[in-house]
């Protein structure tokens, strides 16, 4: 009899302790997420490291207390192409430290021999040329896909979603909070938060002002147009006096700052990704959901919000864009250069991580005196380092997720998944565009936003057919 009633007793509390350690577990992941721009935009070695070590925990935390029946079942199915894309996109850069025979190796990159040979390394080569970059890059991608799997499986209530974007929008602000301080304590006029570099702070908010836009045009509570008809006067009061006036308060400061960062790609990337939307969801039919009124009202934000930049920061990017010599800067050396290590290595690259042991091989005179461990644009890096394979899984990834974004903006009928999808496609296809101009994804604490952005779109794509009731962030979220 005692047995019996201890048993009982163990099966009445473990439900509630499951459920206590998937809250906590979800907070820990959204802790994460706030960190990871603070020390430099992790973009040091212990920072990275403590990046990746967080996010194994986090994935065995999981294994511990996942879902019963477990969510994967109706989630992972219908993005079997995305996830199965970059599953490989992974692994890749593991596969480029594998030895290889001499036969073998002059086969499939025969650039690869002839350098090893040159720099008199060991038989039985690798594809990659520095084993050690090559690595450090694998376990920064290993996190950022454990960062996407955990978006996809912890992100999975409307409840979550909203805690989620408010925890970024909070980072954006900190961000902003960080800028001023630094510039009431220094003489450096750069706006560039914890990052080195304002182009990557940039970089940082391209990704979350679009959620700020998403939300404010997708809402319900912004008010309809009957009301605005009635009594406009009283339909602002309400507007400002609500979270969505908050939210808006946010996109302007965000926006601001985004302008004061003087990041001529950040700039042009963002408003370009917002009308490449645009003209997507029109060229695809897509219905006119938002009210006349509530667009009108999000676009007198939006123009106050350049207004606003133009008294300060935008009079200076415009100054940018007009002064800058690409020639003077090296980034257009570096770009006609670099185009020469693709052709070298074309098919599998010289080694994830690498471009920085290779490109002094290929350095003109001219710019000689200038280090560059990157290239100053993503997607020659990329192709350097992974070759055209290697990128193409990316790139494939990438695009098939904007796919299902598409599709869910276009026919979800929930007005949060559609603002989440649509901030996930215009966030994550202008860091794309950024990257011709700058190196974000080689910022771990901007590439694992990213890759959160892009699992976000993914996870709202299927949240409305795979939301359970019964899970335990329903019951205690």
């Amino acid at each position: 009899m005692a047995k019996a009633v201890r048993r009982r007793s163990a099966s009445e509390i473990s439900p509630r302790t499951s459920s206590v350690a998937w809250r906590w577990l979800f907070r820990a992941y959204l802790l994460l997420l706030l960190w990871l721009p603070l020390p430099l935009g992790s973009n040091r070695a212990w920072a990275w490291a403590l990046m990746e070590i967080s996010v194994l925990l986090l994935l065995i935390t999981y294994l511990f207390v996942r879902q019963k029946p477990p969510v994967e079942q109706t989630l992972l199915p219908p993005l079997k192409a995305p996830l199965l894309l970059f599953l490989v996109a992974i692994l890749y850069p593991l596969w480029q430290t594998m030895p290889l025979a001499e036969p073998l190796l002059q086969i499939l990159s025969p650039h690869t021999l002839a350098t090893r040979q040159w720099a008199a390394l060991h038989q039985g080569g690798t594809i990659s040329l520095d084993l050690h970059a090559t690595w450090v890059e694998w376990l920064k991608g290993i996190a950022y896909g454990g960062l996407f799997v955990l978006t996809l499986l912890l992100v999975n209530s409307q409840r979550r979603l909203q805690m989620l974007i408010w925890v970024l929008l909070s980072s954006g602000v900190v961000q902003v909070c960080i800028s001023l301080l630094l510039l009431s304590l220094s003489s450096n006029s750069d706006v560039r938060g914890s990052f080195v570099n304002r182009n990557h702070l940039a970089g940082l908010l391209e990704l979350i002002i679009p959620l700020t836009v998403g939300v404010l045009r997708n809402i319900s509570s912004l008010s309809d147009s009957s009301s605005l008809e009635r009594q406009q006067s009283h339909a602002w009061l309400r507007f400002f006096s609500s979270s969505s006036g908050g939210v808006a308060g946010v996109m302007m400061i965000l926006w601001f700052t985004l302008f004061l960062t003087q990041s001529q790609g950040g700039n042009a990337a963002l408003i370009f990704s917002f009308v490449a939307v645009w003209t997507l969801s029109r060229l695809t039919g897509m219905r006119r959901q938002e009210t006349v009124k509530r667009s009108n009202m999000i676009y007198l934000l939006l123009a106050c919000t350049f207004i606003l930049g133009g008294t300060a920061g935008l009079e200076i990017l415009l100054g940018r864009f007009l002064d800058t010599n690409l020639l003077q800067e090296g980034r257009l050396a570096v770009l006609f250069t670099g185009k020469q290590i693709i052709l070298d290595y074309p098919l599998f690259g010289s080694g994830s991580g690498t471009f920085a042991s290779i490109y002094p091989r290929y350095q003109p005179e001219a710019i000689a005196h200038l280090f560059f461990d990157h290239a100053h644009n993503d997607h020659l890096e990329l192709l350097a380092d992974r070759g055209i394979i290697g990128y193409a899984l990316l790139a494939g990834t990438v695009l098939t997720s904007w796919h299902h974004m598409l599709r869910c903006y276009r026919h979800s009928q929930h007005p949060l998944v559609r603002a989440t999808c649509y901030a996930a496609l215009v966030s994550t296809i202008s860091l794309v565009i950024h990257g011709i101009f700058d190196f974000n994804f080689q910022i771990p604490a901007n590439a694992a936003y990213f890759t959160v952005m892009l699992a976000l779109g993914l996870r709202c794509s299927r949240m409305e057919n795979s939301t359970h009731p019964s899970s335990p962030d329903h019951m205690t979220a």
